[in-house]
């Protein structure tokens, strides 16, 4: 057999965030422009934060008002739904007083017709019944139907 070099792959670690670290350190420094610095990043962000709010009050506000104006025109149609439906019961009450007393007098009609039908059944011969159940236009003469 044939002997061949042996190669052996090594990976070197290095470690890469020790270099990191020590620039970190150094950019921490505590001088007199870099507390400045933070000092107006926290100013900036402070006026940022009291904006925003004030933003969100101003929105959340106008959001309110107009659920009130909403709610303001919900309730006039609601009343004025509410009158309308009054008034239609009103008037359908007194339709249906109507209709019950027409067909009293209708039946009342009926039966003393139907009495003097049977005192006197020759003078009522052409007399026009609508509601018949028989269909005729005129009573024992010529028949039309409908």
């Amino acid at each position: 057999m044939d002997s061949q070099p042996q190669v052996v792959n090594s990976i070197e670690f290095t470690d890469l965030t020790q270099p990191q670290l020590e620039d970190r350190r150094r950019r921490r420094s505590n001088t007199q422009q870099d507390k400045e610095s933070v000092s107006n990043m926290r100013i900036r962000r402070r006026a940022q934060n009291r904006a925003s709010q004030r933003a969100f009050r101003e929105r959340k506000e106008k959001h309110v008002q107009h659920l009130e104006h909403e709610l303001e025109e919900l309730e006039a149609k609601h009343q004025n739904l509410s009158r309308s439906y009054t008034d239609l019961d009103s008037t359908h009450a007194k339709l249906k007083m109507e209709v019950k007393q027409l067909r009293s007098e209708l039946e009342s009609v009926k039966s003393s017709r139907e009495g003097s039908v049977n005192e006197n059944p020759q003078s009522n011969s052409n007399f026009f019944d609508p509601f018949s159940s028989d269909g005729n236009f005129y009573g024992s003469g010529t028949e039309v139907r409908f």
